[in-house]
């Protein structure tokens, strides 16, 4: 695996790894990634892209936050993402995320949509909730983070699991390698990481209805692919269709028979899809 690098960005540290080289850059943030998540993929032949995989504030060897504050990290992320492409002299970039990964991408295409090439957004879309808070497995895991610091039978039932119907050898092989990666990712946690309150605005523009931010939507004008499992019970196909139609020119692909957490169930295939995608919006007429 790459080695953890790390880097100052206003005023804070940032670990990433790094893939490939020259100026077709990607970029992604996650609270952790996978060995062979499709980002890395991206960067390694027989794709060309010069890859960051940035570590989120708060998780892994990037900065830890300590204190209880409820912030917007939405917003935290997205800022130092952008702090992130600035100090590397990145003036544009490809994006691509899962799930929680996208919630940068949202608030950067709100806030500062030129530098944003094309974006897939896998695993998750931009959603407006009145309760802004996490789903209650993450939330009982905020609110006693003491209990699972270095627990390996408690981390064991909250590590990667994908339940979605399937007798696929590769995909179950997959599974197992995942949810052993992810335990051993878990264990290796400090109380802080699990204690992260973790809210944000999943609008990433701080939209007040559904109905603002689907007119806020018609406003991002750099190509958008919408990539999700039609089991995905998080960001539900008849969800994801919605923010699809609203984004111009955007694109909609959903795998019947996958779940949320999908992209990192088929890598290889979500890393083909995102270099067919990005080709294909070059000099794009809407």
């Amino acid at each position: 695996m790459h080695e953890i690098k790390t880097v100052k960005v206003n005023g804070i540290t940032l670990a990433y790894r790094e893939y490939g080289s020259g100026d077709k850059y990607l970029l992604s943030t996650q609270n952790f990634f996978f060995k062979d998540s499709h980002m890395a993929l991206l960067g390694q032949p027989p794709y060309d892209y010069h890859c960051f995989l940035v570590y989120m504030r708060g998780y892994g060897e990037s900065e830890h936050i300590y204190d209880e504050t409820l912030r917007d990290y939405a917003e935290v992320w997205g800022e130092d993402l952008m702090a992130f492409a600035e100090v590397m002299g990145i003036q544009s970039f490809y994006y691509t995320g899962i799930s929680h990964g996208n919630w940068a991408a949202w608030y950067i295409a709100f806030h500062k949509p030129e530098l944003i090439r094309a974006y897939v957004c896998c695993d998750g879309i931009t959603q407006y909730h009145e309760e802004r808070d996490l789903p209650s497995p993450l939330k009982k895991m905020r609110d006693h983070a003491e209990e699972y610091v270095g627990n390996k039978e408690v981390l064991s039932r909250v590590a990667w699991i994908e339940n979605w119907p399937t007798e696929n050898p590769q995909r179950l092989k997959r599974r197992k390698e995942n949810f052993e990666e992810h335990l051993d990712i878990l264990m290796h946690r400090k109380k802080e990481e699990f204690a992260l309150p973790m809210l944000g605005d999943m609008t990433g523009c701080k939209a007040k209805s559904q109905e603002e931010l689907i007119e806020r939507l018609h406003e991002i004008s750099f190509p958008v692919l919408i990539w999700e499992g039609g089991l995905d019970p998080l960001a539900t196909p008849e969800a994801a269709l919605e923010v699809a139609k609203a984004i111009p020119g955007a694109q909609y692909l959903m795998y019947q028979h996958l779940g949320h957490g999908g992209a990192d169930e088929m890598p290889e295939l979500t890393a083909r899809d995102c270099d067919r995608f990005f080709k294909d919006v070059e000099g794009r007429i809407l």
